[in-house]
């Protein structure tokens, strides 16, 4: 199963969420599936994940895609247990096969310093993704249910055939083949003549096949001025230096929306993984994650 790792929001007593909150009905087109979210819990995305808390049931209700193909494999994946900085959870017995496209059962061990117990259900989806569920409480805490609450949000669960949504569709057609663009520069002298500076540019070429070019560079100069307290004193000793930093890497892309709320994830070809949140003002100007980026011709796609 995937890593619950990047979850920071777990806290094992009622759970209060704050944020814009999903509806109850959630539809993730570009992954394929849909739910219904129970009566009484409310959630919200926390980047690759699906958080949900309820108002007396304690614990945390995690959602998040898995890409086995069978429950078989699921099944095996799921036995290994979750082994992660901060997790570890080992399956509680054996994981059980319901049916051709389901697997559950129960993990224990430790969550992000607290000892947790915890209910889990794998959904495989022969069209796209599939989607796991992990129910986490403290051990006096389980029940029988939080086994129901999360059968009830498996129950609701709907796949069918991936579709791009307009708004990725949209956002395709303005940015790939080109590059983004971020440039900054800054300086300041001070009353000694003294000077400091820095410049930033980063650029991304999203290329139409699929691949991309990451450049950043960050260049940082200063130097001292000369400092006559009075007439006729001793000049103070005058220095200058200088940094630079250079990034230079190329990976494959994805641009994905949900909830309306649309995502550029570049994977490095090292294994690190940026993600960035899209959006536009009413006149236009794009920004990744809030950061104003200029959108240009590219000269590196070919």
């Amino acid at each position: 199963m995937k890593s619950v790792l990047l979850v920071p929001l777990v806290v094992f007593i009622n759970l209060h969420l704050t944020g814009q909150s999903l509806p109850q009905h959630v539809d993730f087109q570009e992954l394929g599936f849909s739910f219904d979210i129970p009566d009484g819990w409310t959630g919200q995305i926390d980047g690759d994940y699906v958080l949900l808390g309820h108002h007396t049931i304690p614990g945390i209700m995690i959602l998040f895609q898995n890409d086995s193909k069978d429950a078989a494999s699921l099944k095996r994946r799921a036995m290994q247990g979750i082994y992660e900085e901060g997790v570890s959870l080992s399956s509680e017995g054996d994981f059980n096969l319901i049916g051709e496209n389901r697997v559950e059962g129960i993990y224990t061990g430790n969550f992000h310093g607290t000892n947790a117990r915890c209910f889990a259900i794998g959904l495989i989806n022969g069209l796209g993704s599939g989607l796991s569920i992990i129910l986490v409480t403290e051990p006096d805490k389980f029940n029988d249910r939080h086994i129901q609450e999360a059968k009830k949000l498996a129950e609701s669960v709907k796949f069918y055939q991936v579709k791009e949504s307009e708004i990725t569709l949209q956002w395709k057609n303005k940015i790939v083949g080109k590059q983004l663009k971020y440039m900054y520069t800054n300086s300041s002298n001070d009353y000694t003549g003294g000077y400091s500076g820095v410049s930033e540019i980063t650029t991304i070429d999203l290329c139409p096949n699929g691949n991309f070019s990451y450049y950043s560079n960050t260049h940082s100069s200063f130097s001292s001025g000369n400092s006559n307290a009075e007439a006729g004193s001793v000049n103070a000793q005058s220095g200058f230096g200088y940094g630079n930093s250079n990034t230079n890497n190329q990976g494959t892309y994805q641009i994905t929306s949900g909830q309306n709320i649309t995502y550029l994830i570049l994977n490095f070809s090292n294994g690190n993984t940026l993600e960035y949140q899209l959006s536009q003002s009413d006149d236009g100007k794009t920004y990744l994650d809030e950061t104003r980026y200029f959108i240009i011709e590219s000269e590196n796609c070919y």
